[in-house]
């Protein structure tokens, strides 16, 4: 009988938890998400990467024609969000502050994925 009255109490009650990805999730203002360079401000120090952690951070060759003038080794940060901590170690010991943050958390997915378009499309525009 106890049983069958728990039950019915919890027919009427609301669910306990959200029905996320229907229901949007709160984000805190203060969340670490997705983050990537801006190539207009990154001189090419590799501190990011010496610093990381979780050594995925990796500095790729510039195409020249996209190369500016304040990078003179011609290097760019790209981050392998899959193995990422999101510490944001490299956010503070980035001299020249050249890094975006987001509070974009939902980056599950089959297939590597990389800073590398975030930070090249920072020069393109």
């Amino acid at each position: 009988m106890k049983l069958l009255l728990e039950a019915l109490r919890n027919v009427f009650r609301k669910p306990a938890t959200i029905e996320y990805p229907r229901v949007a999730t709160p984000i805190e203002p203060s969340s670490r998400g997705r983050h990537f360079a801006d190539l207009r401000k990154c001189i090419g120090c590799s501190l990011c990467a010496i610093e990381c952690p979780s050594k995925v951070i990796t500095m790729k060759k510039l195409p020249d024609e996209l190369k500016p003038p304040h990078n003179k080794r011609g290097l760019y940060p790209v981050i392998n969000y899959l193995g990422c901590i999101f510490c944001y170690r490299c956010v503070s010991v980035c001299p020249v502050k050249a890094y975006i943050t987001t509070d974009e958390y939902r980056l599950a997915t089959d297939s590597v994925e990389t800073s590398e378009q975030l930070s090249l499309a920072t020069l393109k525009s």
